[in-house]
């Protein structure tokens, strides 16, 4: 049995030691007993034995078994296919009796080959034909074989090109644009508050006396600030030509629903009031001839001038800061649930139909916001949240001629910081994004020295309350939003909840036995729930669909008071018995909420639901009485003795502390809030309170917010 050459084979069978290889039917044998080989190994051991005793390169098996136009990773389909031969055969590549690999190069069949039967024609060594110069003579049928299985080939290099997964896009660089340690992203605003002309970018940032505008160049370096009339302002939009920019605010430094929107033109003014529009978010249509805004519970389309408004849709959520797609066929906007204190993103057509949530299979507890489209329309970006941690996040806006559907939404960053508000570049090669890292600092007025000074080792949480011996301390851990009790000094901290329970506003029982507090599982509503104060599980309190706000102890400790929140249809205070949990509401409190029991039990201090109003019901007149009336009225608390509520409020001059006398009603000043501080924005706002010697405490803002470049790759 002697070694074949590659011109002297004609045979439709080869043997080698215990094996047959049947060319014609594609079939292995050892011994009779046939061995399953897949088709592309058995075509590989064909070519190799056919070449007995000769290199074949992996240039050659490449040529024989993928058309030049297939997109494969051949090395490793190679390589598998090899070892799958190997498999079979019993062979071993350290130790080899028939396919040696020579690196880098190919592979040698090292068996003696023999042919055992002669065939009328000559043939391949499989289905597939051999290359053509190494094989002659073929008659008709073999030519429209081998011109069939060819077309079959491109066939599936064609349709593995169109079925295959997108790639994903990734981000390659992250570079820091700014430096300058100022907060950029609104609170609670849930619209981007960044635009670019493609060589700047202006941006939102934090100021003593409310937000302004800054701009800075694309590439990094200082930033300056845009001089306008006013403060307490932020960019929604700019003109596709760049010469207007699109503001709101102006009014006291809100967005509610009654803010103000501005056209500033491009560069340095002048500014002009944008007709009579007033809205949460607003932004024009790709040709400038349109005007996007959400009202109070409707998107509305007008002139780009704001003139001869309509209104395309009204929503039983509130909708914030529509944005056009670039074909000005659809509007995206934040559409937020009063019901569950949450929202996300939503789309209507630009002639009002078809309103849907864009993302409807996302978990529960998760939110979605701040979209914007990439300037060829084929992607778009969006700012969301799971399990607490905010990220960018990409869709691809279109299926593709051979496609179903788009693929699937992609995460672009990843912690440890969260990224806010993306902002894709004009050439659309890179994304700007803000850059966030959530801290605070709890600070307590030390009157002596008419100065707020770091109180608990500065430690970063908010929703203080401290046990009736003023022996311990229960707060909320922030940003975490677990709830934690520990002694004065720090000391035997115990974790009373743990994520995904978001806590919030823990109150000791008279007896220091127990902690009435409000929390919400992902998705849900806020409850109240008890847990002991020495750990355990947290106990829910009232079985029901509606948020529970803000619970208090009465001063025997068998009735909790409680409200709704602000954002709730009709808000009211209630008192729930804790033996027979039987639920009542307090007289004519419809429009209150956030409750608060004095410590003697005689009054109970509110707010009004559009936060404007201090109000205090007297249970020995049953009746209510206005406190205070001001701009915005803020976390309330009752000094140790019950003489006085203590408030945080902000105006013109920035956030001050007040206490109002619950008998006299005497409004005081207590202390300012220097700028240089800058209250936090907790769960629920900035949040103060009281310490126990009735010194006001506040969550200074510690956070770290920067303007980020990200360079990316689109497939």
């Amino acid at each position: 049995m002697g070694q074949t050459s590659r011109s002297s084979l004609n045979s439709h069978v080869l043997r080698f030691a215990d094996f047959r290889v049947d060319l014609r039917n594609g079939e292995l044998h050892r011994n009779g007993t046939r061995i399953r080989l897949q088709d592309q190994p058995f075509q590989v051991l064909a070519l190799l034995t056919h070449h007995a005793g000769e290199v074949v390169t992996r240039e050659e098996l490449r040529q024989h078994l993928w058309p030049a136009d297939t997109f494969v990773d051949f090395d490793n389909s190679l390589n598998a296919a090899v070892a799958k031969i190997r498999e079979a055969l019993e062979d071993s590549p350290d130790n080899p009796h028939f396919i040696e690999t020579l690196p880098r190069r190919g592979y040698r069949f090292i068996a003696a080959v023999d042919q055992i039967e002669a065939a009328s024609r000559q043939a391949s060594p499989s289905t597939m034909a051999l290359p053509a110069a190494r094989e002659k003579n073929f008659d008709v049928k073999w030519w429209i074989l081998c011109l069939f299985g060819l077309t079959c080939l491109l066939m599936a290099g064609l349709l593995l090109q169109i079925w295959k997964p997108l790639q994903t896009p990734r981000v390659i660089r992250y570079t820091q644009i700014t430096n300058d340690g100022k907060p950029k992203a609104r609170p609670v605003s849930f619209l981007n508050t960044m635009v670019t002309d493609g060589s700047r970018i202006y941006f939102a940032v934090g100021a003593a006396k409310g937000w302004e505008i800054a701009e800075v160049s694309v590439n990094g370096g200082e930033s300056v600030n845009v001089p306008l009339p006013f403060e307490g302002i932020v960019v929604n939009d700019i003109s596709r030509d760049h010469s207007k920019m699109l503001l709101a605010g102006g009014t006291k430094g809100t967005e509610q629903p009654g803010s103000a929107y501005w056209i500033l033109s491009l560069p340095g003014g002048p500014i002009e009031s944008l007709a009579d529009v007033r809205a949460r978010g607003a932004s024009w249509s790709a040709d400038g001839k349109l005007l996007a805004y959400a009202n109070d519970r409707g998107v509305c389309v007008a002139n780009a001038d704001g003139t001869q408004p309509r209104t395309l849709a009204t929503f039983g959520g509130i909708p914030f800061a529509p944005r056009w797609s670039p074909d000005g066929k659809a509007l995206r906007f934040y559409l937020y649930d009063t019901k569950i204190d949450s929202g996300g993103l939503w789309e209507i057509s630009a002639d009002g139909n078809n309103p849907h949530a864009l993302f409807p299979d996302w978990p529960a507890g998760s939110e979605t916001c701040c979209g914007l489209w990439t300037p060829n329309g084929k992607y778009f970006v969006f700012q969301g949240t799971r399990d607490g941690a905010t990220q960018i996040w990409i869709r691809p806006e279109h299926a593709g001629f051979f496609r179903d559907k788009p693929a699937e939404d992609a995460r672009l960053t990843s912690g440890p910081m969260n990224f806010l508000g993306p902002t894709p570049s004009l050439d659309g090669k890179r994304l700007f994004v803000i850059g966030e890292q959530k801290r605070g600092e709890l600070m307590r007025y030390d009157s002596a020295s008419s100065q707020f000074v770091t109180y608990l080792s500065g430690l970063s949480a908010e929703d203080l309350d401290f046990s009736p011996d003023r022996e311990s301390v229960l707060y909320n851990a922030f940003p975490e939003g677990t709830l934690w009790r520990s002694r004065m000094d720090g000391s035997e901290r115990i974790q009373l909840t743990h994520a995904p329970l978001q806590a919030a506003l823990p109150q000791w029982s008279p007896d220091g036995k127990t902690v009435a507090f409000m929390a919400a599982k992902p998705g849900g509503s806020w409850k109240i729930y008890l847990i002991p104060s020495e750990g355990g599980s947290p106990e829910e309190l009232i079985q029901s669909d509606e948020s529970q706000w803000h619970p208090n102890w009465s001063p025997k400790g068998d009735v909790l008071i409680f409200g709704n929140p602000w954002w709730a249809a009709t808000p009211a205070i209630h008192l729930v018995d804790l033996a027979s949990r039987h639920i009542l509401t307090l007289p004519d409190s419809e429009g209150l909420y956030s409750p608060r029991w004095s410590p003697d039990g005689r009054f109970v201090a509110a707010v009004s639901k559009d936060l404007r109003k201090l109000v205090l019901f007297d249970f020995t007149t049953q009746h209510w009485q206005n406190l205070v009336l001001m701009d915005s009225v803020g976390h309330l608390a009752w000094s140790r003795k019950g003489e006085y509520v203590y408030f945080d409020a902000a105006s013109k001059d920035g956030v001050s502390i007040y206490r109002v006398g619950a008998r006299d009603h005497k409004l005081t000043r207590v202390a300012a809030i220097p700028p240089p501080i800058g209250l936090a924005f907790g769960l629920f706002g900035p949040w103060t309170g009281l310490a126990p010697d009735d010194s006001p405490l506040l969550m200074r803002d510690t956070s770290v917010q920067e303007i980020y470049a990200l360079d990316w790759q689109l497939p």
